[in-house]
């Protein structure tokens, strides 16, 4: 568990951190983290940890899940955490990774690699958040409804 000036740990108070977007960034972190310290033989039978990284990711959107489950049997434990932290970290959450997904026709491996560079992943956001501007348009939501993760929102 990282720090994050929080008195919580020792005087039986909560996080002091203000900042939820902090917050949910230190407990994310921590669960990757834990996710990667995990012993094989754990992993394997007991561990909840994968699936809590999946919902956490996904916001509970079907199709979401349903790409990262593919993308954890695909990719090797390792690969599947680094991943998980590109997404997290590039704002690629709920309905967002369908997108991405849609984006590299169901490339798992090509995703990542787009994720890892800078020129590509912007490009991608961008895709994203023209999907974000459709799913308005035809489902009659208020323009900006969907959240934007790229340079447009």
């Amino acid at each position: 568990m990282n720090c994050q000036s929080c008195s919580g740990c020792f005087t039986g108070s909560s996080c002091s951190t203000k900042e939820t977007a902090t917050q949910d960034k230190t407990k994310f972190e921590d669960l990757l983290e834990k996710a990667n310290s995990e012993p094989e033989e754990y992993q394997k039978e007991h561990s909840h940890v994968i699936p809590t990284v999946i919902v956490q990711l996904s916001k509970n959107v079907y199709a979401s899940q349903t790409v990262l489950f593919k993308a954890y049997d695909l990719l090797e434990r390792p690969q599947f955490i680094q991943l998980s932290k590109h997404l997290y970290d590039s704002k690629l959450t709920g309905e967002h990774i369908a997108w991405a997904d849609e984006y590299v026709k169901g490339d798992i491996k090509q995703l990542l690699d787009i994720l890892q560079q800078r020129e590509e992943r912007n490009k991608l956001l961008q895709y994203c958040d023209e999907q974000a501007e459709i799913y308005e348009l035809f489902t009659n939501l208020p323009s900006g409804t969907v959240r934007r993760i790229g340079k447009t929102g």
